[in-house]
């Protein structure tokens, strides 16, 4: 569509008109006559942009193709002009002119005036010659009577999403018949099977299976049933060893390593046998092919009461053979009733309907549109819930009626994006750069979205708060799913539906907004402006060495298993040559690329307007000297791979907003790197951090670092960076205590915070400037904490709070029962310093509790008032606990979760049948709070462990930031909080 092109053009040239450059005077009166013309043109677009999806003539779509191709000139003329006042700037900042005093001073003023004049007159006609194109359009369009009107605006106010909207509870009205009926089997209630069974769940996409399966795994009494589960989605094109590793890593982490199982280097034998003896549920969502089933089928064994729970589209007929011995269950579509009920939820929420809803008898259109399909009504909900009852319903209904789509399911998509305000076309169809059955951290997304240039600022709000604003109404609208919440509610992880996918991909690639590299070759590489590379090729791809126009490259392929160590020399390539095989590697077919080929991104050389590099998983060991003059770049991203330096060149890059090296070897950067005003994130392992003498002001996350050195009062890099929402921290020792601690007291802004080291602050228990701090992860021995004095701590909004080797006292935790919105709490390894452990009151808000290797502990009470709304109770390694008193009948407690603490478990069983009743005993201590990967789609996250991933500093920094509602988080990325580094 050409809209999204136009749009960013025109916010392009609004920063333009605004800058501050010298070198734009004379043309500014152009640049902002231009911008007006676009904006005229913009207008007509949309509108053209809606009538292409009917039956749209020739001419019309012509002329939206050249009416794209000169948004694109423009962004060239504009980003060319940036390139060449930006590299003079950076030239006389940097010092690099020849000579010293007044006679640098010279060169300098003579150089800018030269400067001035030849880039002044260069991008004065290119304006001119734009100018003329446009004209030319305008005439083309009178002469051949082209159509095009300018597109209606219906109200489309911003509207919260319904945090009640997360819980998919539709399947508890029109899908708990099903529900039920797969419950009993999988639990076999009636006792009638006496084998592993297979049960499969039938019906078209987005007719509701995953919901349904995924309601079903997470149910208490599943859990509790089951020794060990796995969740694998399956899409169609990885390798099946995948598939095994998929599986084998989520089993793996819920049974102990038996002796000599180290030595077996076979993941499928080394599966069966971990799943051998043991009951077992493993849900395989998506099947989409037999030879998957068969395939899978032959790793998993067939142990007595274990169960396989399929997800297909396939037919019956189809599936019929896999276990003749129980029917699946079939999906239809909602009927009128309950498609009704969950049309009037997502559109009113818990409010009555107006009276004219009924009268109108508007959901009997809404019926005949979706036919009954629950992604459909969830999506048409969306684009209604904003608008006026009847003056602009009636209008989508007559528009969606009336377009000549053969498939009014697909209307429905299209008029939902049509629908979408400028600012969040760009935004939607980023989803197309990743590849389906992905789950993605929204933490990251925004800051791409923001590098891209998609967020428009607004007074008073960060970039980030307005970017997830626009991830919210995209919830609103049903465009986006929330996979998984935190302990606060907030948005942890985020995916879009398949068949969404698929249209949005459609709509990227056709509208030239994205050119997606698998299976085929680019067929015009000096027209690409953003390339996503996916890992699930399975043919060799030719990437030519070119892309002059390429603005941003996003890859993500698959991880390497082989150890770092392997790596050898690198070898030379052509340009693109590195890429095209590593994509042909990734899928192994192509038998001339080795195991040791490390790429050098020598590409770089050819694309000077990038903005966006985020690559996951590629093999590399260094980035090459030359991105330093890539001066566009405000998003850089290395995941996944074994790059052990960064260039000294980066600090050249003025425009960095983003540097995200986690899980990389990277150690530091040049200590001028540290100056780039510009910067926002920086993710990493354990990079050292430098004193800096330059205010970072923008910086918001700065997560895996460690002090490079000791620190004083004048000599501390946190110092200049007071407006931190997300601080990591580790490498703390004594003699950092007392300057990190009047850091911390500067910090008003910190959302999370995670140090560890030897000896930590414990100041930001009472420091009033805490009062935004919400997650709080400290390893360490706290200085004093048992001494603090007052009667309360000054931690109002704090959510989650995990503390290691703190050695706190039951004062202590009398004060934290204070704390009114805390809803998980982690106390592990020398956290706690007495025998006996009493929450007598308090905790209003504890969801979840967790004591893992307190090994100091003899006694847990639980009081009458204390903890009413706790639902997990996990116990891992505490030798010394032998009596657990909860004397207020924990009425939400769903699950006691016990590891390697049999004494315990036999006396509850003697005092307290009804909490006995709730005791899961598990095999391993890592699924003690986490059921491992999130259900329902393939991520790399599945290949880390758990432990690993409790370990890392959180990228979520952002996400319950103040003005965001209780259902969603200002990012998976940076505030949101989840307990990993994100993927």
């Amino acid at each position: 569509m050409a809209d999204a092109g136009v749009t960013g053009v025109v916010a392009k040239l609004g920063e333009l008109a605004a800058a501050e450059a010298t070198a734009l005077l004379r043309v500014d009166a152009e640049i902002r006559a231009l911008r007006r013309k676009l904006a005229y043109l913009q207008a007509l677009v949309r509108g053209a942009d809606r009538q292409r999806r009917g039956r749209a003539s020739e001419l019309l779509l012509l002329w939206l193709r050249e009416t794209r191709e000169v948004a694109f000139e423009v962004e060239d003329a504009v980003d060319e002009f940036h390139l060449r006042v930006e590299g003079f700037h950076l030239r006389r900042r940097r010092g690099t002119w020849w000579g010293w005093g007044w006679h640098r001073d010279a060169v300098c003023l003579v150089q800018g005036l030269v400067t001035q004049i030849f880039v002044r007159h260069g991008l004065s006609n290119q304006i001119s010659k734009i100018n003329e194109r446009i004209d030319e359009l305008n005439q083309n369009k009178e002469t051949y009577q082209i159509e095009s009107s300018p597109s209606e605006i219906w109200s489309s106010s911003s509207v919260e999403a319904d945090p009640e909207w997360y819980e998919d509870k539709y399947v508890m009205g029109s899908r708990q018949g099903e529900f039920e009926t797969l419950k009993n089997l999988v639990m076999n209630k009636e006792g009638d099977i006496s084998y592993r069974a297979v049960i499969s769940i039938l019906g078209e996409r987005g007719i509701g299976k995953t919901t349904l399966a995924k309601k079903l795994y997470n149910d208490p009494d599943i859990m509790k049933h089951f020794e060990v589960h796995a969740w694998v989605c399956l899409p169609q094109h990885i390798r099946f060893r995948d598939y095994v590793d998929i599986i084998y890593t989520q089993v793996s982490s819920q049974v102990p390593e038996a002796p000599g199982e180290g030595e077996i280097t076979d993941k499928e034998l080394k599966l069966w046998q971990n799943l051998q003896n043991r009951t077992y549920l493993v849900v395989l969502d998506g099947l989409i092919s037999i030879s998957d089933w068969n395939s899978l089928f032959n790793v998993l064994p067939n142990t007595n009461g274990s169960r396989i729970l399929l997800t297909t589209h396939l037919n019956v007929k189809e599936i019929n053979h896999i276990d003749p011995q129980i029917p699946p269950i079939e999906l239809t579509y909602l009927d009128m009733k309950h498609g009704e009920q969950l049309f009037c939820q997502r559109v009113f929420g818990a409010k009555e309907p107006p009276q004219i809803y009924w009268s109108k008898g508007y959901y009997e259109k809404v019926h005949n549109i979706s036919t009954g399909l629950p992604l459909a009504i969830a999506v048409l909900a969306g684009i209604l819930r904003s608008k006026v009852i009847p003056m602009e319903w009636d209008d989508v209904f007559k528009q969606l009626e009336s377009n000549g789509l053969p498939k009014p399911v697909r209307s429905i998509w299209s008029l939902a994006l049509d629908d979408l305000p400028h600012y969040l076309k760009s935004c939607f169809l980023y989803f197309a750069s990743v590849s389906e059955n992905v789950i993605l951290y929204p933490d990251r997304l925004v800051r791409l979205w923001i590098a891209e240039g998609f967020v428009v600022p607004k007074k008073a709000e960060t970039l980030e708060d307005v970017g997830f604003d626009y991830l919210k109404e995209l919830v609103s609208r049903g465009l986006v799913q929330v996979m998984e919440k935190d302990a606060r509610g907030f948005i942890k992880l985020v995916s879009i539906h398949n068949l969404l996918h698929a249209f949005v991909e459609s709509e990227a690639q056709e509208s030239c907004f994205l050119e997606i590299h698998h299976h085929a070759n680019v067929v015009n590489p000096n027209a690409v402006r953003r390339l996503a590379i996916q890992n699930y090729v399975d043919a060799y791809v030719h990437i030519p060495n070119v892309f002059p126009k390429l603005r941003s490259l996003l890859c993500d392929f698959a991880e390497d298993q082989c150890s770092s160590s392997s790596f050898g020399e690198l070898q030379p390539q052509s340009l693109w040559g590195n890429l095209a095989e590593l994509c042909s590697r990734a899928c192994s077919i192509s038998e001339n690329v080795g195991s040791n080929t490390l790429h050098g991104l020598h590409f770089l050389q050819g694309s000077r307007f990038l903005r966006v590099i985020d690559l996951n998983g590629l093999k590399m060991q260094k980035l090459p000297d030359e991105i330093g003059s890539i001066i566009h770049l405000r998003y850089l991203g290395i995941r996944n791979s074994n790059l052990e330096e960064l260039p000294s060149s980066m600090y050249k890059l003025d425009n960095l907003q983003t540097l995200d090296v986690r899980r990389t070897k990277v150690g530091k950067s040049v200590d001028e790197f540290w100056e780039i005003e510009a910067l926002r994130h920086v993710l990493a392992e354990k990079m050292l951090l430098p004193n800096c003498s330059v205010p970072l002001n923008n910086l918001m996350t700065l997560n895996g670092v460690v002090p490079s050195d000791l620190w004083d009062e004048n000599k501390c890099p946190l110092n200049n960076m007071i407006y931190l929402r997300s601080l990591s921290l580790s490498g703390i020792s004594a003699p950092h205590i007392t300057t990190l601690s009047a850091a911390l007291r500067k910090m008003e802004f910190l959302v999370y915070l995670n140090l560890s080291g030897e000896v930590l602050p414990s100041n930001m228990f009472t420091a009033s400037n805490m009062r935004r701090l919400q997650v709080l992860i400290l390893h360490g021995k706290l200085e004093g904490i048992n001494d603090l004095v007052g009667d309360r701590y000054v931690l109002p909004n704090l959510t989650i709070l995990h503390l290691c080797k703190s050695e706190l006292s039951q004062q202590f935790v009398y004060k934290l029962a204070l704390l009114p919105c805390l809803a998980e709490m982690e106390l592990s390894v020398i956290s706690y310093s007495e025998e006996a452990l009493s929450f007598n009151d308090g905790f209003p808000s504890l969801t979840k509790l967790k004591l893992k290797k307190v090994s100091t502990l003899q006694e847990l009470v639980i009081g009458k008032g204390a903890m009413p709304m706790l639902s997990i109770l996990a116990m891992y390694d505490c030798d010394n606990l032998k009596t657990l008193k909860a004397l207020n009948g924990l009425e939400h407690l769903q699950e006691v979760a016990v590891y390697n603490m049999p004494e315990i478990v036999d006396n509850i069983k003697l005092e307290d049948e009804k909490l006995f009743n709730k005791i899961k005993c598990l095999t391993n201590p890592r699924m003690l709070t986490d059921r491992g990967d999130f259900p329902g789609h393939f991520t790399r996250m599945a290949r880390i462990p758990h432990e690993q991933r409790m370990a890392m500093a959180s990228e979520s920094c952002f996400s319950g930031m103040e003005g965001s509602g209780p259902g969603v988080g200002k990012a998976v990325d940076d505030i949101q909080i989840h307990y990993g580094p994100g993927a």
